[in-house]
C-alpha cells in the first residue's frame, strides 16, 4: 500500500503550517467581548427609525482607558458622544451624559447574546439593536465579492435564456419564507425588492417573448425606470430636511429628462439584449449621482453596497455592451435586492461579523452631496431642453440630439 511518511518530510512541515494558519484564521474570527478594545457596529432600518423606514448606524470604538467613542449616523447628521463602559458579568454597561447627543445610551446595558453578538434596546424601548464586530478587511472583500456576483449574474442573465427565468420568476417566490425573517419591516425596502424583480421579469419578457416591437411594451420599460426613481423621490419628499428636498428635485429632473424611449429595442444578434440607444452617457452619470446621494442620505447602513450596485451596470454598459445600461441596472438591482434579503437573514443567524462600512458623514457633507446631485441634474436638464426647444446642443456632448453610444 502506498504510504506517505510525514516525519522529516517537507510535506509534513507544509501540512502543519497550513493547519496552524487555518487555526489562527479561525481564532481571528472568534468574537470576544467589546472590552477587547475593538470596533463594533450595529444597524437598524425600518419603521422604528422613522415613518419612512430609513436606516441608521451605531459605531462603537472601545478604548483601553475605559471609554467608548460612539457615532450614530442618521439620515442627515452624525452624532458623536463618548461614554464610560464597565463589565457586569458578560454584559457591558455604558454611563455618561444623558443630555448628550446620544444620551439615550447613558445607563444602557449592552447584553451579551453569544460569541458573535451583543444587543441593546433602541430608543423606542422595544426594538433590539444587534452589534457585531467589524473587520474592515473582510468588509472590503465583501464589496469585491458582491461586485463579482453582480457582474457574473448579469452576464449569466444575458447569455443563458433559462437563467433570468430562474432568477427573477422562480426565486422571488421560493425565497419568500427566508425573506420574511430578514428583519426588513420598512415599506421602502419591500417595494424596492419587488419593483426590482418586476423589472427583471418584464425585461426578460421583452427580450424573449415577442413584445419588443409593441409601443406599449417600450412605454412599460420606460415606466419601470420612472417608477424606480419616483419611489426614492417620494421617500426624499417625505423627509423634513433640506438635503432630502434638494435631492428629490434632482430625482424629478432625472425623470423628466428620460428621452427617446420609442427607440428601445431588442438586439437581433444573440444574446438578444434589450437596448436603449437614446439613453445618454451624461444622463446615466446624472442618474448614478442622484441615486447614490439618495442612499447616502437615507440609508447610511448600505451606502458602500449601493455604490457597487450602481457601478456594476455602468461598467457593463460602457465596457461590455453599449446601450444595455437599463437592462443591466434591472438585473443587477434585482440580484442585489434578493441578495440583501437572503444574505441578511443568513448573516443574522450564521455569521459573527458585520460587513457595514460607515462612510464619512456630517450635515455639511450631506448638503454638499445633495447640491452636487441637484447641480448635475439641473445642468443636464437645461442642456437637454435647450436642444429640444431650439435644436442647439454642445458639439462634444450628447444630451439627446442623437442616439448615444451608451
Amino acid at each position: 500500500m502506498f504510504k506517505i511518511h510525514l516525519k522529516g518530510n517537507p510535506l509534513r512541515v507544509f501540512l502543519i503550517t497550513i493547519f496552524l494558519g487555518f487555526a489562527g484564521f479561525l481564532q481571528s474570527q472568534a468574537q470576544s467581548l467589546p472590552g477587547d478594545h475593538a470596533r463594533w457596529i450595529g444597524t437598524l432600518e425600518g419603521s422604528m427609525v422613522d415613518s419612512q423606514g430609513s436606516g441608521l448606524v451605531y459605531d462603537f470604538q472601545f478604548n483601553e482607558d475605559g471609554t467608548v467613542d460612539v457615532e450614530k449616523s442618521m439620515t442627515v447628521r452624525k452624532l458623536k458622544q463618548t461614554f464610560n463602559w464597565s463589565m457586569e458579568g458578560a454584559n457591558v454597561v455604558l454611563s455618561g451624559d444623558a443630555a448628550g447627543p446620544i444620551g439615550e445610551l447613558s445607563g444602557r446595558t449592552i447584553t451579551y447574546i453569544d460569541e458573535t453578538k451583543f444587543e441593546f434596546k433602541h430608543v423606542d424601548g422595544v426594538t433590539d439593536v444587534e452589534i457585531r464586530k467589524s473587520k474592515p478587511f473582510w468588509s472590503w472583500m465583501h464589496l469585491v465579492f458582491l461586485f463579482v456576483i453582480l457582474m457574473v449574474g448579469n452576464e449569466i442573465s444575458r447569455y443563458y435564456k433559462i437563467a433570468p427565468y430562474v432568477l427573477y420568476f422562480v426565486l422571488p417566490i421560493v425565497l419568500i419564507p427566508l425573506w420574511l425573517n430578514a428583519g426588513f419591516d420598512g415599506w421602502f425596502r419591500w417595494i424596492k425588492l419587488y419593483s426590482a424583480v418586476a423589472g427583471g421579469v418584464f425585461f426578460t419578457l421583452f427580450r424573449f417573448n415577442g413584445i419588443d416591437g409593441k409601443t406599449w411594451a417600450k412605454f412599460v420599460v420606460m415606466l419601470i425606470l420612472g417608477i424606480n426613481i419616483a419611489e426614492a423621490v417620494m421617500q426624499d419628499f417625505s423627509q423634513p430636511d433640506m438635503p432630502n428636498l434638494l435631492n428629490a428635485i434632482a430625482g424629478v429632473l432625472c425623470m423628466i429628462t428620460m428621452s427617446r424611449w420609442m427607440g428601445i429595442k431588442k438586439d437581433e444578434q444573440k444574446p438578444h439584449d434589450m437596448l436603449w440607444p437614446g439613453m445618454t452617457t451624461l444622463w446615466v452619470l446624472a442618474y448614478d449621482i442622484w441615486n447614490i446621494t439618495f442612499v447616502y442620505i437615507n440609508f447610511p447602513n448600505t451606502v458602500a453596497l449601493s455604490f457597487i450596485v450602481l457601478l456594476a451596470p455602468t461598467v457593463a454598459a460602457i465596457w461590455i455592451k453599449k446601450g444595455t445600461y437599463l437592462q443591466a441596472r434591472a438585473y443587477t438591482l434585482a440580484i442585489y435586492m434578493m441578495y440583501l434579503f437572503s444574505f441578511k437573514a443568513f448573516a443574522d443567524n450564521s455569521l459573527g461579523l458585520t460587513f457595514v462600512i460607515p462612510m464619512p458623514r456630517s450635515e455639511n457633507l450631506v448638503l454638499i452631496m445633495a447640491l452636487i446631485s441637484l447641480a448635475f441634474n439641473a445642468v443636464y436638464f437645461i442642456l437637454h431642453y435647450r436642444w429640444r426647444f431650439t435644436g442647439k446642443a454642445p458639439a462634444s456632448l450628447e444630451v439627446g440630439q442623437s442616439e448615444s453610444v451608451l
